[in-house]
Parts: C-alpha cells; sequence; structure tokens
C-alpha cells in the first residue's frame, strides 16, 4: 500500500507540474501519429516486396523532391 501511495503522489506531482490535459492530448496525438507511421511502414514493405522497381523508382523521385525542396545556395 505504502508502493501504490508514492505512485499515486508521484503522478499527482507531475501532473501539477505538467501542461495538464496539454500532456494527455500531445500524447494521444503522438500514439495516433505513431501508430499510422507503423501502418505506413508495413505498407511500403510489403509494396516494396511486391513491386521491387517501382518501389526504387517511387524513392528515387522522393529523393529528387525533397532535394529540390531544400535549402538553396546563395548566389553570389
Amino acid at each position: 500500500m505504502v508502493h501504490d501511495g508514492e505512485i499515486d503522489r508521484l503522478k499527482r506531482r507531475l501532473q501539477w507540474a505538467g501542461a495538464g490535459p496539454l500532456t494527455d492530448v500531445a500524447n494521444h496525438a503522438t500514439d495516433a501519429l505513431v501508430a499510422r507511421l507503423k501502418v505506413a511502414t508495413e505498407w511500403m514493405r510489403q509494396f516494396g516486396a511486391e513491386r521491387p522497381w517501382v518501389s526504387i523508382l517511387l524513392a528515387l523521385q522522393v529523393g529528387f523532391a525533397f532535394g529540390r525542396w531544400g535549402f538553396r545556395r546563395a548566389h553570389h
């Protein structure tokens, strides 16, 4: 029982010191994002196994797009 009381005390202290409900919302949003990223990763893994050449082409196109959107060199 002492152990449970200590845990409850620490939880109350953390909620008081933290952002409160904002922390809960951020945790839920992060969990949802991680779950969607896992689904997308699994889909890309399956797609890559089924169609390796198409996945390589798409990866090259995405890399080119990110390269174009990156920092531009300053013109002197």
